[in-house]
């Protein structure tokens, strides 16, 4: 019994004791946040058969499953475009997002058609204009995964 005290104890100090050199800080958790949908910019152009297809999906499972990760300065959509359209077409005033920075090491920003890094002040640009982007202009990665959600539809209305 104290054996297992003592070694509980000791991964506690592990876990919390500062990182070696060399080692990568660990991060902080994801923030999921109910948001205005009235407050959320769209960067990039839709689909719209996408968006219908993606609606009927939606209201079938009845609930809302995926955060949509955006810019919490300027509440820009990096990620979720097409589900944005969905909330406007259901009449939601709400939707779980995860506010980040393109600051945040978390968060890459390639450009669909080559692969390589995207310029971020291009977004920041986009954002303060109100601009978009054409449809499939950028593709944005999250590392470690965004989390999932489940959220009745009726809480978001």
């Amino acid at each position: 019994m104290r054996e297992e005290r003592n070694r509980a104890i000791a991964i506690a100090r592990q876990a919390l004791a500062p990182p070696r050199a060399g080692m990568a800080m660990p991060q902080p958790p994801y923030i999921v946040a109910l948001r205005s949908v009235a407050l959320l910019r769209a960067s990039e152009c839709v689909d719209q058969d996408q968006v219908l297809e993606l609606a009927k999906k939606i209201q079938t499972e009845g609930q809302w499953t995926q955060p949509i990760p955006i810019d919490g300065h300027s509440g820009l959509v990096m990620d979720g475009n097409h589900r944005l359209r969905v909330a406007h077409l259901l009449g939601l005033r709400r939707l779980p997002c995860i506010p980040l920075s393109y600051e945040d090491p978390r968060v890459q920003v390639r450009c669909w058609k080559t692969g390589q890094d995207f310029e971020r002040q291009r977004l920041s640009e986009l954002a303060r204009r109100e601009l978009l982007l054409p449809f499939k202009t950028t593709r944005h990665s999250f590392s470690p995964c965004l989390p999932q959600s489940e959220i009745p539809l009726e809480l978001l209305c």
